[in-house]
C-alpha cells in the first residue's frame, strides 16, 4: 500500500513529476494515452503504451523501476498505476491532473 492508498500507488503532482524527471535515476514516464494524443504532446522521454494494451504489455516494463503513469486529465492514468500496483510493481504513481495541468516540456510528433 502506496501512502495509505489502498489501491497500491501514490498520486505526484505534476511540478513533483518534472523535479524528478530532471534527476539521475528519473522515474520511467509511462504514457497510457492514444497513440493520436502521445503525438501530439508528450513528457519528453515518456515511453507510450496505451492503457488499453497494458495488460498484455507490462512485462516489457521493469517492475523494480520507478514508475509514474500518464494521461490526458489523470483518469487512465489512474487505472493503469492501481492496474501495475496489482502486478507487484514496486514504487507506480500517477501523475494528477495529466497532462492538462503539465507545465513543463513537451515534444510533438
Amino acid at each position: 500500500m502506496a501512502d495509505g492508498n489502498p489501491y497500491g500507488y501514490r498520486v505526484v503532482t505534476p511540478e513533483e513529476v518534472a523535479e524528478v524527471s530532471a534527476a539521475e535515476g528519473a522515474p520511467l514516464l509511462l504514457d497510457v494515452r492514444t497513440p493520436g494524443e502521445y503525438r501530439s504532446h508528450r513528457i519528453p522521454g515518456a515511453l507510450l503504451i496505451p492503457v488499453d494494451e497494458l495488460n498484455r504489455r507490462y512485462q516489457e516494463l521493469d517492475p523494480d523501476r520507478p514508475t509514474v503513469c500518464v494521461c490526458e486529465h489523470g483518469i487512465r492514468s489512474e487505472a493503469a498505476a492501481a492496474f501495475l500496483a496489482r502486478q507487484d510493481f514496486a514504487d507506480v504513481s500517477t501523475m494528477r491532473g495529466g497532462m492538462v495541468r503539465w507545465l513543463g516540456p513537451v515534444e510533438r510528433g
